[in-house]
């Protein structure tokens, strides 16, 4: 990788849910690489990138049959034989071999980082937490140059990390970058602020409902997807939708409420109030094992709406907490998030040994 440039990387963005673009952006913003962003487009068509970053969409992935399930054991998550598959891959080769990258992100599909592998670029796999031992993410775990993941190495399995700590770097977390300045906004007392994931079915409505009937005393603004119809609605009830921007009601409110989706938790560390994980069915328990592991690092309280006998003591309690601990625990400045990509990126370039950062790994810290 010639020093007089900066590094050229390929991003390959998985088309479920809204997150993988985002990372994606955040990579663009650093100003520290020439991007591109490959992947099926979202519905609302190719998005805008910061910073020059170039997004090429592939078609879909998915032929008429529908889409292809893999049984137990098998070394590949998704590969159904047919044209459709051919010609994305196909089509991505293409974009790869006019873009010449240094190195190649995959965010993530271990279908995508074995064929890159095998193509002849350097290769870098985001690892997402979730119970990921399957013989299809040890395949592209261990075939890969460097992994990467958008938290801190504190809230990392401890099992992947004898495994694999010696091929990871941790950039810690973001918070998104419309997130309001810490105490820029006052809080309304006694007013609870949900926020569910975008990348699936979202809550069940009757479990929000029947919280707020528990907390008449409490004013309840649900953002996001809810499954379930509303039927009749308490009055300390506010059914919001997807909100483009929910930053300012997270941070006007006495205790947050939300998925454990991984923006969703950013956004709620960045609004820097107290925050109740309630974590949403996903592939691989993903959602479950990260607020599992941030309940276990004391950054935030988790459970499910099932699990809560008594709401009113639950935020009453919530609401006295530390308002800091899960920002303490994610959030990384730009610069330090920047420098982290950089390394993983340069330890992939030169074939990925050792650790890349002087000194071995480090926790993440805020800024």
């Amino acid at each position: 990788m010639p020093s007089s440039r900066m590094p050229r990387v390929a991003y390959y963005a998985h088309h479920h849910g809204t997150g993988h673009l985002r990372h994606a952006a955040n990579i663009a913003r650093l100003a520290a690489v020439e991007l591109l962003v490959t992947g099926t487009a979202p519905p609302g068509g190719p998005p805008r990138l910061p910073g020059g970053a170039r997004f090429a969409p592939l078609p879909p992935d998915v032929g008429p049959d529908g889409p292809f399930e893999p049984g137990p054991g098998d070394f590949l998550h998704y590969a159904p034989a047919g044209p459709a598959l051919q010609s994305r891959f196909s089509q991505l080769h293409r974009l790869w071999e006019g873009f010449a990258p240094d190195v190649v992100v995959v965010d993530v599909s271990v279908e995508v980082a074995a064929f890159a592998r095998l193509a002849g670029y350097p290769v870098i796999h985001r690892r997402m937490h979730g119970e990921r031992t399957d013989t299809a993410h040890r395949l592209a775990y261990d075939s890969v140059h460097r992994l990467i993941a958008y938290f801190p190495e504190a809230v990392e399995d401890p099992a992947h990390l004898q495994a694999y700590g010696s091929k990871s770097t941790y950039l810690g977390m973001l918070a998104p970058d419309t997130a309001p300045a810490a105490g820029l906004i006052p809080v309304r007392p006694r007013t609870v602020a949900v926020q569910t994931s975008l990348g699936g079915s979202g809550v069940a409505l009757k479990d929000v409902l029947a919280a707020a009937r528990q907390t008449p005393g409490w004013q309840w603004d649900v953002m996001g997807h809810t499954a379930g119809t509303p039927g009749e609605v308490p009055a300390n009830v506010s059914l919001l939708g997807v909100v483009a921007d929910p930053g300012p009601r997270l941070a006007a409110a006495d205790v947050v409420v939300t998925s454990a989706g991984h923006n969703a938790v950013a956004a709620a560390a960045a609004a820097r109030r107290p925050a109740l994980l309630i974590p949403e069915p996903r592939p691989f328990r993903e959602q479950a094992v990260f607020a599992s592991s941030l309940a276990a690092a004391g950054a935030a309280a988790a459970a499910s709406f099932a699990s809560v006998a008594d709401w009113p003591s639950l935020l009453e309690e919530l609401r006295g907490t530390d308002p800091q601990l899960l920002a303490r625990t994610l959030l990384v400045s730009p610069a330090h998030y920047r420098d982290r990509f950089l390394a993983a990126v340069e330890s992939a370039v030169s074939g990925g040994e050792g650790d890349p950062v002087p000194g071995g790994r480090d926790v993440s810290t805020a800024h």
